[in-house]
């Protein structure tokens, strides 16, 4: 059994126009925000290649003591009911240094589906950290509560403050503006810190991990980390206000290693003086087997249910993802305006349905499409041969994006700007090119579509790129090493 078999757990649901719907798993999309993403249908199931199954119950298997981690009773010691007894797995499993640990996480909306965020990362990572013998609880901070629909995550109260709310959002989408600043995350903090309390009481976890930036209120935290390892996700770095990396720091005082996403990002932290004992690069992933290059068949059907012409060269771009804002989607409506005064190119800018308004229509012209449904935001990414994603904010380090690894991995190259992180993403002539001018990505877009070896090429390398540096189960096996080593020197 592969390792990529024996640790996936796929949730076999997909979006209806209403509803979520069970069935075989399709391409795996970033579903909208919404209402009706919140409702899970009975009919959905959780499964794996390897045959395992949610089994209520303790989990059997016996722990050896190695390396300061100490096994576990079943009872978590306490003499009652195993705690998170509802999240455990039976069957084989791969352990790593046949170790398990308790792990905590804590974020904003951890859901047990995929959906617009980017907690499908924390997804995939729960399924393997439980499939490869671990227990997980995590407690996913939002506005409304979500079925765990038999995922260990439990629901943390979140209280929007429309204190400079995030623009990016709608009015329909107006709370999750109201949570995405720091006066929200600062106000949250309290709450956070009440029920890892009382969680901790119960699951007693070998090690704390916050897959979100609370800012610095989280320095309320040293009264756990004192007993317990706490570590901390650092996905992108925005120096977009004053004092930012005063606050980042402070942020951090907590945590007894951050984890930055890219090169880039640790090699700032250690210019601003962060101990580097104290910072372990990891980069995000994906579950390359889920994302791939999609059949000619499959690529041909995505092209005709978009009406689109045979042989037509195809630009996608989609937003808001993290960092990327208004300015940015002008600069890509700029970039695809002097294109088409050139070649007759297709370009379809893909919105998420909390950031699509309706004054974006304007921008509509002949070979501009602008779309807000997800089956079609399906679509295009199949039917496209490059994604456009500018970022204009030079003092911005990328993460990537979750969106980047996952178009790489099914063969498709990013044309960006030149700022730093995204070099580790898109590779200069390998898997697309990073500009400094809309006049330089007009001409790599008419290069790449009038040369068809050059598309070849950069397709293979996006998805060589994706494997090799964005996948998910290279990402737990070094959170697990991580963690691992934190609980044996704590003991």
């Amino acid at each position: 059994m592969s390792r990529s078999h024996s640790s996936e757990i796929s949730l076999r649901c997909e979006r209806s126009s209403n509803r979520i719907i069970s069935g075989p798993p399709r391409f795996p999309s970033l579903s909208a925000r919404s209402s009706t993403a919140r409702r899970i249908a009975p009919g959905c199931h959780y499964d794996s290649p390897a045959g395992l199954r949610f089994r209520r119950g303790p989990n059997r298997m016996a722990l050896g003591e190695r390396g300061g981690v100490r096994p576990r009773s079943p009872s978590g010691g306490s003499g009652g009911s195993p705690a998170c007894m509802d999240f455990k797995y039976a069957g084989a499993v791969k352990r790593n240094g046949d170790l398990a640990l308790r792990i905590m996480i804590v974020g904003e909306r951890i859901l047990p589906f995929r959906h617009a965020g980017d907690k499908n990362f924390w997804l995939d990572m729960i399924r393997r950290l439980l499939v490869a013998g671990h227990e997980v609880e995590a407690l996913s901070v939002d506005i409304e509560a979500t079925p765990g629909n038999g995922l260990p995550i439990r629901h943390v109260p979140q209280i929007p403050v429309y204190f400079r709310p995030d623009a990016r959002f709608n009015a329909e989408h107006s709370q999750f503006g109201g949570v995405n600043n720091y006066v929200s995350k600062t106000t949250n903090v309290p709450i956070i810190l009440r029920e890892v309390r009382r969680r901790q009481r119960t699951f007693r976890a070998d090690v704390i991990h916050f897959a979100d930036n609370f800012g610095p209120a989280t320095v309320l935290l040293r009264a756990i980390s004192r007993k317990v390892p706490l570590t901390l996700s650092a996905p992108t770095y925005h120096r977009n206000r004053p004092l930012y990396d005063a606050m980042l720091l402070a942020s951090f005082s907590s945590f007894a290693v951050v984890v930055p996403f890219s090169e880039a990002y640790r090699r700032r932290l250690l210019e601003l003086g962060f101990p580097s004992g104290r910072i372990r690069r990891i980069r995000w992933g994906i579950d390359v087997s889920q994302f791939t290059p999609p059949t000619d068949e499959a690529r041909a059907a995505a092209r005709a249910s978009l009406g689109l012409e045979r042989g037509k060269f195809v630009v996608l771009w989609t937003g808001f993802t993290q960092q990327t804002n208004e300015r940015d989607l002008q600069e890509s409506i700029r970039i695809a305006t002097l294109t088409l005064e050139r070649r007759p190119l297709e370009f379809i800018f893909c919105f998420k349905p909390e950031h699509f308004k309706p004054h974006f229509r304007n921008f509509e012209r002949s070979g501009i499409r602008v779309v807000n449904a997800p089956e079609v935001f399906r679509s295009a990414c199949m039917a496209a041969d490059v994604f456009l994603c500018p970022i204009q904010d030079s003092r911005s380090i990328a993460a990537p994006p979750l969106v980047w690894p996952e178009l790489l991995a099914m063969g498709i190259p990013i044309l960006t700007t030149d700022i730093p992180g995204t070099d580790e993403a898109v590779v200069d002539g390998e898997s697309g090119f990073a500009v400094r001018s809309p006049q330089e990505a007009q001409g790599r877009l008419l290069e790449i579509e009038a040369d068809s070896a050059l598309q070849r090429r950069l397709r293979d390398g996006a998805r060589r790129i994706a494997v090799e540096r964005f996948s998910v189960d290279r990402a737990m096996d070094e959170y697990v090493d991580m963690w691992s080593t934190l609980v044996a020197q704590s003991r």
